[in-house]
């Protein structure tokens, strides 16, 4: 595989996360009511930013792509496509227990296994680490953002 086929299919990647944003704001959320008004009221408003960011850069990649025109030859090691295909499963296996556990019992071993999949060792600093950063977020969220994270089936929500 050259470095540009791997290149494109990550471009490509992207650009397609930016259609399926897109593709929600404009079904779902619009149906919701929740894609209109100001951007302080707009539920849609921050996705659509984010996708706008990553389709821009996602043009650029393209652009210095075409115009580079060298093509190498690369070998992905295994041990890089095991921490991939590791980090994805882990990502799915989030996204799949979120609403059915709720925010505070997935996102700590999820941010847990991530740091474990990219080589940390240290058990203690990695449990603390990903509960301050899961708690943190929660925070941010709930308190400035006024974002009601998924309670599960335990209804489990910190009241701020």
């Amino acid at each position: 595989m050259t470095s540009r086929t791997l290149t494109l299919l990550v471009t490509a990647f992207f650009a397609i996360i930016v259609g399926i944003v897109f593709q929600q704001i404009h079904t779902s959320m619009h149906e919701q009511g929740i894609a209109s008004g100001g951007p302080y009221d707009n539920a849609a408003a921050y996705p659509r930013a984010v996708a706008i960011v990553i389709a821009g850069l996602v043009i650029v990649q393209i652009l210095m792509e075409i115009l580079s025109g060298h093509q190498e030859k690369i070998g992905l090691e295994p041990q890089a496509l095991k921490r991939a295909v590791g980090l994805l499963f882990v990502f799915a296996l989030y996204l799949g227990c979120l609403q059915w556990l709720g925010y505070h019992l997935t996102t700590t071993p999820m941010v847990f296994a991530v740091m474990y999949i990219c080589g940390a060792r240290q058990i203690g600093k990695m449990l603390l680490a990903a509960i301050v950063m899961s708690f943190g977020f929660a925070f941010v969220f709930e308190r400035f953002l006024n974002v009601v994270l998924p309670g599960g089936i335990f209804r489990l929500n910190i009241p701020w």
